[in-house]
């Protein structure tokens, strides 16, 4: 099979990664808001984490398409360090933490997505 017919290079479906992952984030945010404790990084990460190893794994991206988890993962940590601190501003830290956490990982979703359509290769470039 060549590598111009192969199902693995298809991107990564945008609006299903956009809207798993953000409604994952709802729910990290629901379940956690519902615990006597709050929880610690890991379970905040865990949810939207797995969701994208999931839809990576299902629809079997190649690792050239990957690439787009770093600037998301960027974007993500900047929106929500930067409008959780602004949002305290104007609303108080009760809501500017799930909304600025539910934002950020769609932001991580939509950067994913979008740079999953322009794959990294090692090679000099592909045939016409």
């Amino acid at each position: 099979m060549s590598d111009e017919n192969d199902p693995r290079d298809e991107p990564a479906p945008f609006g299903t990664v956009v809207l798993l992952t953000s409604l994952s984030a709802v729910a990290v945010m629901v379940l956690s808001a519902l615990l006597a404790h709050p929880p610690g990084a890991k379970f905040l990460l865990f949810g939207p984490i797995a969701l994208v190893v999931f839809e990576v794994i299902t629809h079997e991206l190649w690792w050239q398409r990957w690439w787009g988890a770093v600037p998301g993962a960027l974007a993500g940590l900047a929106v929500y360090f930067e409008g959780r601190q602004a949002l305290a501003d104007v609303i108080g830290d009760t809501w500017a933490h799930p909304i600025a956490y539910v934002t950020a990982w769609a932001l991580f979703a939509v950067v994913f997505a979008l740079c999953s359509r322009y794959p990294r290769t090692l090679s000099q470039g592909r045939a016409s």
